[in-house]
């Protein structure tokens, strides 16, 4: 009988270490991300040219309208993450958020678990710098 007590609480011990383990893991993967959420094509080709700022929202809804999928723009990073679950973001495309969720930097890519709003996006073109 004291074997087998033995044995169960071994085996108790090791199911309790594996779930704290594995609830660690995920909590390691959940990250805060701040952006602009735009239009891949938009985002895509301000990203070729270097630039990783905010597009007209009022053109990338219309572009998501279209058909394109909605991207994060990480200025920090300087990558663009395209977001996994895509009806959580549609409400605030073109504006700057903070998104939490597990993010896949090899595939570039979030899922959101929760989105905040930090500021409005507004229709703005990126303007020549005047030469002297």
């Amino acid at each position: 009988m004291r074997i087998f007590a033995r044995r169960f609480l071994l085996a108790l011990v090791l199911v309790l270490a594996v779930a704290g383990l594995a609830q660690q893991t995920a909590r390691q993967s959940e990250t805060e991300i701040r952006g602009w959420l735009s239009d891949e094509g938009c985002a895509r080709g301000r990203a070729e040219s270097g630039t990783f700022t905010a597009t007209n929202p009022q053109c990338a809804k219309e572009c998501v309208a279209k058909g394109k999928k909605i991207v994060l723009i990480d200025a920090e990073r300087k990558i663009i993450f395209e977001i996994a679950n895509q009806s959580l973001a549609k409400k605030n495309i073109g504006d700057y958020v903070e998104i939490a969720g597990q993010m896949d930097l090899q595939a570039k890519t979030v899922r959101i678990a929760t989105l905040k709003m930090l500021t409005r996006g507004n229709a703005s073109c990126e303007r020549p710098k005047l030469s002297d």
